[in-house]
């Protein structure tokens, strides 16, 4: 199968304020530093289309983006997967996987940023210690269990409203919009590099208390069902704001 790269699109489906703002947000992982040179996909949700717009890249320095649609429901159903690699393929049934177990997400990253791929090395999930960690990511950061064709399986962890998780060497952070993805790619790695660096010192650690905790989630869900009703619309989820 032939995919686009950022230098050459595919207009019949790609529109081009998707792939503007899609560009643009993963600039923006670049350069913060989240990206490194690790391989690393960011895909966003397309209102009414039943579809995803996903952006990867391999690993390495010279290695260059390339960006193409994906239906939601069987992705992979009509693409010419004899031409594939099997790792192309698992990647797009991960994407798709979540979007359909979690009609709220809007987009999704999968990345090893510096410190918050760290939290593979922990012997316990990172728990909940910062008052927009249980805003935002809504629980503590465990492992994705996965299929062995790549999709995740539904289960608590994802379907329990969280927002931030481990993938083997990545993390994947996703949100009810766009922009809130890309927030919380970075509020993973302050909150990740402050408790790794926490943790180091052998000192206890308290959590945020349980009643924080439980009104921080309650609002999280709320903007979650809310987002999911956009969705379900066709609409794209407004009235979020950044923190």
């Amino acid at each position: 199968m032939k995919v686009s790269t950022l230098k050459k699109k595919t207009p019949k489906q790609i529109t081009s304020s998707d792939e503007l703002e899609l560009k643009s947000l993963w600039h923006r992982l670049e350069t913060k530093g989240l990206l490194q040179d690790h391989k690393a996909d960011l895909s966003f949700r397309l209102p009414g289309k039943a579809s995803f717009l996903l952006i990867h890249r391999e690993e390495g320095k010279k290695s260059k983006p390339e960006i193409n649609e994906y239906k939601i429901e069987n992705p992979t159903d009509s693409l010419r997967i004899h031409l594939m690699s099997d790792e192309t393929l698992n990647l797009i049934r991960f994407h798709a996987s979540l979007y359909s177990l979690r009609p709220d997400i809007g987009a999704i990253a999968s990345f090893q940023p510096h410190w918050s791929s760290l939290l593979k090395t922990l012997d316990h999930p990172l728990p909940l210690v910062f008052d927009e960690q249980c805003r935002q990511l809504g629980a503590p950061v465990m492992n994705l269990p996965k299929h062995i064709d790549g999709s995740v399986k539904p289960s608590s962890i994802i379907l329990g409203g969280a927002n931030a998780f481990l993938d083997e060497d990545n993390v994947v952070i996703t949100s009810v919009t766009r922009d809130k993805a890309i927030y919380n790619c970075e509020l993973i790695e302050k909150c990740s590099k402050a408790y790794l660096l926490a943790h180091s010192t052998g000192s206890p650690i308290n959590n945020i208390p349980w009643w924080v905790r439980f009104i921080a989630k309650t609002r999280l869900l709320k903007d979650e069902k809310k987002a999911s009703a956009a969705y379900a619309r066709g609409e794209k989820p407004t009235g979020f704001k950044a923190y």
